[in-house]
Order: C-alpha cells, then sequence, then structure tokens
C-alpha cells in the first residue's frame, strides 16, 4: 500500500477520531473541516485497561486541517465520516482531488446514503461501507473522548471478483450489508425513542417502555424476515429473539451515553431519521406502523406529545 495521506473528511467526533487513529497507525492524514478548525493538534482522552484498572491516557495528535476549498494534493485514500445526508454533498466537494482509482469509505448511520454515494463514482474508484461500534464524545473542536472500545469493519458496497482489502489491515470483512442491517435494527429502536421520550440509552429497558420495544421488535423481525425484503439474505437470522438480544445489549452497554438522534434532536440539528426509519418505511414490504410513528415523531415536532401518547400505548 503507497504511503500516501489519507483524506478524512468531517470533524464531528468519529472523524477527530479516525485522524488520530489513522495517524497512531503511521498514515499521514489530512483532514476536512466544514464550520471549526480542529487547529493543528487533536487531543484525544482514551481508557486504557491495565489489569483490571481503567486508566485515562491522553494523547496529542498533529494532523494537517483545511477546508475543502484549500485542499491541493490528490488522494487515493478517503474516509468520510459525515452524517448519512451529508455523504454525497461531503465526496462532491472534494471529489476534483480524488484519483480515479481511489479507495473511498465512509462511516454513517444508516442505509440509502451509500447507494447515492456509489451512484457518483467511477467504475474504477472503489466505495467502502463501515460500521463501528467505538464510542466517541467530542468535547471541544480539537479534543476528543474515546469512552468506549468497540470493533470497526469495512466491506465493498458492491462487491467484486476477486474481493479486494480495504487499506487498513484487519478491517475487511465480506459480509457488510449484514453488518449494516443488524446495525440499523439496532438504531430503529434506540434512537427514535430516546430521542422522542428524551431519555439515555439504558432507559430504554424500563417496564414503561416494554410494551413498546415488544412491538417494535415484532414488527422489525417481521420485516427482516419477510421472503419479499430486498435485503433478505443478510436479515433473515434477525429474528425476534436475535434483536431482542442485540437491542438489550447495546442499550446496557451504552446505558449512560445518549444517542446521536437524542442529540440532534436536542440540539436542533438535522437528523438521519430518513436512512433509518425512512429506509424501513420505503424498503419494506408491509406495514409498519410502530416505524411511521418513530419517523413522524421525529420529523415534525409539534407532533411529538401525541406520539407519545400513541406509542405508550401500543398493545
Amino acid at each position: 500500500m503507497k504511503n500516501t495521506p489519507w483524506l478524512v473528511i468531517g470533524a464531528g467526533a468519529i472523524g477527530l477520531f479516525w485522524a488520530c487513529k489513522l495517524e497512531k497507525l503511521g498514515n499521514k492524514v489530512h483532514l476536512v473541516y466544514r464550520s471549526e478548525s480542529p487547529g493543528k493538534k487533536i487531543t484525544l482522552e482514551s481508557l486504557t485497561d491495565e489489569e483490571g484498572q481503567q486508566q485515562v491516557c491522553t494523547t496529542k495528535h498533529k494532523i494537517k486541517s483545511f477546508t475543502a476549498e484549500e485542499l491541493a494534493d490528490q488522494y487515493d485514500k478517503v474516509l468520510i465520516c459525515t452524517k448519512s445526508f451529508d455523504l454525497t454533498n461531503a465526496f462532491t466537494q472534494v471529489e476534483a482531488h480524488i484519483t480515479n482509482d481511489a479507495d473511498i469509505a465512509c462511516l454513517c448511520n444508516g442505509i440509502g446514503a451509500q447507494e447515492e454515494l456509489q451512484n457518483k463514482l467511477l467504475e474504477t474508484q472503489t466505495l467502502w461501507a463501515g460500521t463501528t461500534s467505538e464510542g466517541v464524545l467530542k468535547i471541544e473542536a480539537n479534543h476528543i473522548k474515546h469512552t468506549g472500545l468497540g470493533d470497526t469493519y469495512f466491506g465493498q458496497w458492491r462487491p467484486t471478483t476477486p474481493a479486494k482489502e480495504f487499506p487498513i489491515e484487519g478491517m475487511t470483512v465480506i459480509n457488510i450489508h449484514q453488518r449494516m442491517l443488524e446495525k440499523l435494527a439496532v438504531n430503529a429502536v434506540i434512537n427514535p425513542i430516546t430521542a422522542i421520550f428524551n431519555i439515555h440509552n439504558g432507559d430504554i429497558l424500563n417496564d414503561e417502555y416494554k410494551p413498546l420495544i415488544d412491538a417494535t421488535l415484532f414488527e422489525l423481525s417481521s420485516i427482516f424476515t419477510h421472503p419479499e425484503f430486498s435485503y433478505i439474505q443478510e436479515s433473515q437470522h434477525l429474528t425476534q429473539d436475535n434483536l431482542k438480544n442485540r437491542v438489550h445489549t447495546i442499550a446496557q452497554l451504552t446505558r449512560l451515553n445518549r444517542s446521536s438522534m437524542h442529540e440532534d434532536i436536542r440540539l436542533q440539528r438535522q437528523t438521519e431519521n430518513s436512512f433509518i426509519s425512512g429506509f424501513l418505511l420505503d424498503n419494506s414490504p408491509i406495514e409498519l406502523p410502530v416505524q411511521r410513528l418513530f419517523f413522524d415523531g421525529i420529523a415534525h415536532a409539534e407532533q411529538r406529545e401525541e406520539v407519545k401518547k400513541k406509542l405508550l400505548s401500543l398493545p
């Protein structure tokens, strides 16, 4: 692999974390920010576990930061860490600086934006879709906190023969669509419920939400195991019991965290609603009354109180 710089797009928590991670792995990194410059040094505060004791380890990472307009180089390795709705636009802003044979990776929630981006790429460029369970919190423009260890995987959005290897060793998977559907399923429960009810992730396990969780899981399993669902080959294992185990595990592990959608609503930012509940509504072969309520409750603030009542009254 050529030792050319990685171009990381997006200076949110995940973008800053990956800029540091890539630099730590010995790569040169150029970071594109949009509104707030992180400067030349990023502080990464991480938790390390030594002999059962958690210790805070703080490291400084020297990263060159640019706006899209300031770029001058050509890049053959790109990692886009934006919200789903910004993915294609972020690529378009740097497109002139990306080589014809580039590996272009993205880390964003939901499904749908990846196909939009794929349709913008040249046949000679490779799109890698990624999924991560790393927990990261942005403290300041140039300061992030690694709050939870997790795994990250990348796979070709459109597989080729022979299959390619991702530019970072040990992160390539061939079943990325399956992994993304698994994450989507969890997001389609935790994100809208925590956002609509203004609660932490672990609170969804409280007794008052049990009927809602059960109804949501039943509905999701009905889509994912339906023979006419377009991703049935990758989703048929997502039965109600399987989904319940996944959701309960993630909610417990991240019980003190607030979901990204919760934070977007709290800060009055655009959400990834269209790529989570919206994706399911657009692609489901059956009616989805719970996901429809979730979608409307997130999309329309004025309907939120009425949506809450309907969700809590589900049998």
